[in-house]
């Protein structure tokens, strides 16, 4: 490191231990008669302080709440993070890098098209050393790098900073070709789709996200195991609505033509489909047309 890059460094730590002892300040001069902070002071006394951005309670930003009800909290000052804690202790968080993104198009494309990913980090306390793109290829000591891709997926980038503090982004494309899909549901869940029609997802099963497979008029998909870029990689099951018991019977040579059933409330079975007319399949049948009387439809699946 040469004469300028130890002075900007000294720079930073200058900068950090300056925002440090105003939060330290206004956290001393916050104490009651009781020994306690006042929680109405440090408010006070926090949005005094020159350079103050943000002040954060459990994840959640209260600055424009301008009131403070909870210890511990987080302060953005100059660009740094602190907590205070229970006890008035402050404490350093060390800055983790900050990224933003770009897509070129942002509207839909042919197949075969590339979509270009354009990833910008910044870090408020030393420099960008290293990005990882989705394939995991390391990128040294740059702050922008492209990506493309021709697929619907979600795209994972690792950005990691001098400091040694790394962030995790995920792009998610659906302007592209190819089906995804949410994360897994870790409960049974109602799903409403952009018309406002209302499916249950299982517990354990990964919805459509993609505009073709994402509504239940047109078929609304889930899957019950999806890879890293969360396309589908498992079994798939398909929602058949059925808005009245009645019309059941219209859709039974659909769901019976080489095809599995389940009902909605749990996961979709994997019984083989093999026709209404086998004794085996009556309560497949029957479960079938429970789904229909208790949620408007059931799920299916091609085998």
């Amino acid at each position: 490191m040469g004469f300028c890059g130890k002075s900007d460094k000294a720079k930073i730590e200058t900068i950090k231990k300056s925002a440090e002892e105003k939060v330290k300040i206004a956290v001393l001069g916050s104490y009651g008669e009781d020994s306690f902070i006042n929680l109405e002071d440090l408010n006070i006394n926090l949005r005094q302080i020159e350079g103050l951005t943000d002040i954060v309670y459990a994840e959640n930003s209260i600055f424009e709440v301008n009131k403070i009800d909870n210890l511990p909290i987080e302060v953005v000052v100059d660009g740094y993070t602190f907590k205070i804690e229970e006890t008035g202790n402050v404490t350093v968080k060390m800055a983790k890098p900050k990224v933003t993104h770009t897509i070129n198009p942002d509207t839909q494309v042919e197949e075969g098209n590339t979509i270009t990913i354009t990833i910008n980090a910044t870090i408020t306390e030393g420099t960008i050393v290293k990005i990882t793109d989705p394939k995991g290829n390391e990128i040294s000591n740059v702050k922008t790098i492209t990506y493309g891709v021709t697929e619907n997926g979600i795209y994972t980038f690792i950005v990691e900073g001098s400091n040694g503090e790394k962030t995790s982004y995920s792009v998610e494309i659906t302007n592209g070709t190819g089906e995804i899909f949410s994360d897994i549901y870790s409960a049974t869940e109602i799903y409403k789709d952009r018309n406002g029609k209302i499916a249950k997802i299982p517990k354990g099963f990964a919805v459509g996200r993609s505009n073709t497979i994402n509504t239940i008029d047109n078929g609304l998909v889930i899957t019950d195991k999806i890879d890293e870029t969360h396309k589908s990689i498992g079994n798939e099951f398909v929602w058949v609505p059925v808005e009245d018991p009645k019309d059941f019977k219209q859709v039974e040579g659909y769901s019976g033509s080489g095809r599995q059933s389940g009902e909605v409330l749990g996961e979709p079975s994997r019984y083989t489909w093999a026709g209404y007319f086998y004794a085996t399949e009556i309560e497949e049948y029957e479960r079938m047309y429970s789904s229909t009387i208790s949620n408007k439809g059931f799920y299916c699946r091609s085998i």
